[in-house]
């Protein structure tokens, strides 16, 4: 199939040009009742139209095709087919080995990995990797040419990443090629969850040659599009239409044998009733399913058996920037809000008391979870309070604040439209500013938002993924300008210690002293509910969402 695609950078753009690409712009117009929709989708549940492809949205544009860059979960789910790295995810929430022929060889002073590929790795283009092309990714992703906002999350703890970003080292020292099969990764201290780490994109390996035909950034690095996105997936890109589609095909040399499927559709679907419409006539295999819809397609017989809740290790939070809202640099403003807000309201209204209330910032799934925590409570005469004490009676003097979130996604909003209630019920007034995804997300990594919602998802399995890297002083996803001594002191050393049980009480300690400090609060756990077609099986899932499509099958 020839590869269609606009290598140019990605546009915003809009609901009806999203539904004229998809070729559907005639459901804009409004959608069916739901016993029409029932009736209409009866007919795709024995079997698919399209044995072997599977159908599933991708509810925001891709934001990039190059894994150094990418930091939000759409696109990661996208991309997570077509490359992969030395190591990645299983079903069972553990590392397994990828790229990588095994699990790597550990040195006695726990600082140095030692890698070997596997036998028959080969690239989408047919080329045999080696050992030298996983250096040059992950040297690639450090490039301080290409500028990723992420590459230092990910890789800052190899010897020598921090000073070749920062441009003061011509080369990574802790990245070293043995032979064409074999090459270490040295770091700086020991990390008991550097692994997990290597899951990420910036670990992804990939085609030095492709890359090289790509076109310039801005800092003279070459650019991975549609064009030339080539990985060692099981996947590979074939076609790209910007605001339209992406199409995988399954690659006939991957490792661990090709894939069941034949082809990945992902539609760009931003709208969820046109997302609803879509799968009920049978034109998609499965889709998040909004909570308005949850409660009659769980009493409906012919849908309630195509409804999956797939657990998830990730935090939806409201993030108080206190480097753009003056106030909030008053830790009694902050906490005024906290107390304001009532999650278990939200969660009985918005989420139909699907979702666990979050108390803490580190989620379900990861170790240092404290479920004996209850967080600070919903008390909105305290928050008044606490609002008169920092000078504020009733909000008044309170400059006008906004609350920042991703567009078209009804539950997103209507959490917004509570929250925006309750603030106002201790005197706050609140705006609310729905943003297209990319945007948002540019406009969040230069932390002038007054106050965010959106979610943290674990990119492996440890609070540091959380904790220190959100919201210590030096952490590089901090961006509500939260600095507390204590809090980073709790966090480095746990960060450093090897001992799971002595982590544990570190950690419990630095998040619930965020939680009292509140610059972020923390609203509830995420929970995926999906509609499934019946005829869709072999899905693989994990705590991070769903895993490469290897398995699945269409019939």
């Amino acid at each position: 199939m020839p590869l269609k695609v606009d290598s140019g950078p990605l546009s915003r753009r809009t609901f009806v040009a999203a539904l004229a690409a998809l070729g559907i712009a005639a459901l804009a117009e409004g959608c069916r009742g739901r016993s029409s929709e029932n009736s209409g989708a009866s007919a795709s549940r024995g079997a698919s139209s399209h044995p072997g492809v599977l159908r599933y949205p991708i509810t925001a544009e891709p934001t990039t095709f190059d894994p150094a860059l990418v930091r939000d979960g759409y696109t990661i789910d996208l991309l997570q087919n077509i490359y992969e790295g030395l190591v990645g995810w299983s079903e069972k929430n553990e590392v397994v080995p990828l790229a990588a022929r095994a699990m790597p060889k550990l040195s006695a002073d726990g600082l140095t990995y030692t890698f070997t590929l596997r036998d028959g790795l080969k690239f989408h283009n047919g080329r045999a990797v080696t050992a030298e092309d996983v250096r040059y990714s992950i040297r690639r992703s450090l490039d301080p040419k290409l500028a990723s906002t992420v590459a230092l999350d990910y890789l800052s703890d190899i010897v020598g990443a921090s000073e070749f970003n920062a441009g003061k080292a011509p080369d990574v020292s802790g990245i070293k090629v043995i032979d064409p099969k074999t090459l270490s990764l040295t770091l700086l201290k020991p990390r008991a969850y550097f692994l997990g780490k290597l899951t990420y994109g910036t670990a992804y390996i990939v085609s030095r040659e492709e890359v090289e035909k790509g076109e310039k950034t801005q800092g003279g690095a070459a650019f991975i599009g549609a064009k030339n996105a080539v990985g060692t997936g099981p996947f590979k890109l074939t076609e790209y239409t910007p605001q339209g589609k992406v199409i995988l095909e399954a690659n006939p040399d991957y490792w661990s044998g090709k894939p069941k499927l034949t082809h990945i559709e992902r539609p760009v679907v931003l709208d969820s009733k046109t997302m609803r419409n879509l799968y009920d006539s049978g034109e998609l295999d499965y889709i998040d399913l909004p909570r308005a819809d949850y409660t009659s397609d769980r009493d409906d017989p012919a849908l309630k058996n195509e409804i999956k809740l797939w657990p998830r290790s990730a935090t939806w939070y409201v993030g108080l920037n206190q480097t753009q809202y003056p106030p909030f640099k008053d830790k009694r403003v902050r906490q005024a809000v906290a107390y304001s807000i009532d999650k278990d309201a939200i969660i009985k209204s918005v989420l139909l008391g699907v979702n666990k209330r979050a108390d803490s910032f580190v989620p379900e799934g990861i170790f240092s979870y404290d479920p004996a925590y209850t967080g600070m409570g919903h008390d909105s005469e305290k928050a008044k309070k606490l609002l008169a004490e920092a000078g504020f009676p009733n909000g008044a003097g309170l400059p006008p604040l906004t609350l920042y979130f991703r567009e078209q996604t009804p539950d997103i909003r209507k959490t917004a439209e509570v929250i925006k209630e309750q603030l106002a019920g201790i005197g706050m007034t609140l705006n609310l500013n729905e943003m297209e995804w990319g945007a948002f997300i540019a406009m969040n990594d230069k932390n002038t938002q007054d106050a965010f919602h959106m979610r943290w998802s674990a990119d492996y399995l440890d609070p540091q993924d959380f904790l220190s890297l959100l919201l210590s002083s030096t952490g590089t996803e901090n961006h509500t300008g939260y600095s507390n001594p204590e809090f980073d002191r709790l966090c480095r050393e746990a960060d450093s210690e090897s001992d799971r049980a002595k982590r544990t009480v570190l950690y419990r300690q630095a998040d619930r002293l965020a939680m009292e400090d509140a610059p972020v609060v923390p609203i509830y756990y995420q929970k995926d509910l999906e509609l499934v077609k019946p005829y869709v099986s072999g899905i693989r899932d994990s705590l991070f969402g769903h895993l490469p499509h290897t398995t699945t099958q269409v019939r």
